[in-house]
């Protein structure tokens, strides 16, 4: 998911227990407060905002989301780098442990001229919100998110984890003037010994999501992200928030922390909006959303007890899972004033993988096939985008690519499928590597493509 071909300038704001302005990940904390105000405070004045160096002094919550957003890294030699490091961030430490008492007074300061337009505030991240009811258009929150838009800002919220039942979205994420945030899994935490460790197969709808109302027009997720499992920057004086310790839980980082939840798959949405924004800083809400919904690749869901796979509707998924570089390369396309990307197909092929049998529980492989296909990639492209498809998403295969020094630089091992596809931004031009291999299958024909995007200057 993070991709750092553009860094992601501009402010993202976000509305959290606040941030651990020392933990040393945050070189782009351009602006840390911490609101205090009388509980029945109706937002309309009276709130102080404090600049502290941490805002987030119990659960650590708010840490782990701006990491994903923009974190640097830096603790971590940047195996744990966010989204968008090339964001300045603003921390609002709305209230303690995982309440957020004081988030109408956090719109009330991201709003106030002298932050937006100092700061530049274009994105809002919220990984909060309330369960039981429904979109309310006169709440104070969904006026704010209102008037956000209006202003030209992105604003973000988290479905909810109250899933998987029905009608369970957290009512501000549905407002029409939002984008309203699902978690998948990103990676393969299925054979993880870690107890603290949530389990999940890559492009797998986490179970806590929560889900929409059936064919109703708001109450549904907009889009999946990340959401199972993800390493981000641990707050020093986090309580809630426990040291990563590793999948086998054996190798502590006790600067980082492994969180679930749609609060981790919100700031996942808004570092990708921030480098969307960097390409095009005309896009609004509804231009973003359609880039984003309209690049996203479907979902599968397999029933346990008949075996059958069926595609995610959108009262669960939203449109399906974000791809963060299609989603940027969208937003190229219609900057207009900077960039275009030229595609040039690369020729395609056709194989076939044999029967592949594994247990995954055991992680025992009984019978394993693959196919491999030879590239060759032209000196000058921006990008390589590679993609397979069987058609039948019962069949599970994954997707390996290596470059010419036989490197593995890019996979793809979506758990159910109807193909997979790879990414990989700079490639070195020479001869790649594409191998197939088959995981859960019988003997199965595929067809592959491949294409090369050039990023060029727009002549006026």
């Amino acid at each position: 998911m993070r991709s750092h071909q553009y860094p992601g300038k501009g402010a993202t704001p976000v509305i959290d227990s606040g941030v651990d302005g020392t933990h040393g990940d945050f070189p782009n904390l351009v602006k840390n407060v911490k609101v205090v105000a009388p509980i029945v405070d109706l937002g309309i004045g009276g709130a102080l905002y404090i600049d502290v160096p941490n805002s987030d002094l119990t659960s650590g919550h708010g840490t782990n989301v701006a990491s994903t957003i923009g974190g640097s890294g830096a603790r971590s030699g940047g195996k744990y780098k966010g989204v968008a490091p090339g964001a300045n961030l603003i921390a609002v430490g709305a209230g303690e442990a995982i309440s957020i008492l004081y988030s109408l007074e956090g719109f009330d300061f991201l709003m106030d001229p002298d932050i937006r337009e100092t700061y530049n505030v274009r994105v809002i991240s919220n990984s909060w919100g309330s369960s039981g009811s429904h979109f309310a258009p006169f709440d104070p929150i969904s006026i704010a998110s209102k008037r956000a838009y209006d202003e030209g800002m992105i604003v973000a919220f988290a479905a909810g984890n109250d899933g998987p039942g029905a009608d369970t979205l957290n009512p501000y994420s549905a407002s029409p003037c939002v984008i309203s945030v699902a978690a998948g899994a990103a990676k393969d935490t299925s054979t993880a010994t870690n107890p603290l460790i949530s389990q999940g197969v890559p492009g797998q709808l986490a179970d806590f999501s929560s889900r929409g109302i059936p064919g109703d027009a708001i109450h549904h997720p907009d889009i999946t992200l990340p959401g199972v499992a993800i390493v981000a920057a641990r707050a020093t004086t986090a309580t809630i928030a426990q040291p990563y310790l590793g999948l086998d839980g054996l190798h502590p980082e006790p600067f980082y922390a492994a969180l679930d939840g749609t609060s981790m798959a919100t700031p996942h949405l808004s570092g990708l909006v921030a480098l969307m924004l960097e390409v095009n800083p005309s896009l609004n809400l509804d231009g973003v959303l359609a880039a984003i919904t309209s690049t996203a690749k479907p979902m599968y869901v397999q029933d346990a007890t008949t075996g059958t796979t069926r595609q995610l509707a959108v009262w669960e998924a939203g449109a399906g899972y974000a791809d963060a570089y299609a989603a940027v390369r969208k937003a190229t396309e219609t900057a207009g004033t900077r960039t275009t990307t030229v595609t040039t197909a690369l020729p395609g092929w056709s194989g076939n993988v044999g029967l592949s049998v594994k247990l995954p529980v055991l992680d025992v492989t009984l019978v394993e096939a693959s196919h491999t296909h030879n590239l060759v990639v032209p000196a000058g492209a921006n990008a390589l985008r590679i993609a397979t498809s069987w058609g039948n998403p019962a069949l599970d295969l994954d997707l390996f690519v290596y470059d010419p020094s036989g490197n593995l630089v890019g996979t793809s091992a979506n758990g159910t499928s109807t193909g997979e596809s790879v990414s990989v931004p700079r490639p070195t031009a020479g001869t790649w590597r594409v191998q197939l291999k088959g995981f859960l299958n019988t003997p199965t024909s595929y067809t592959g493509t491949a294409q090369v995007d050039t990023l060029v200057p727009v002549t006026q």
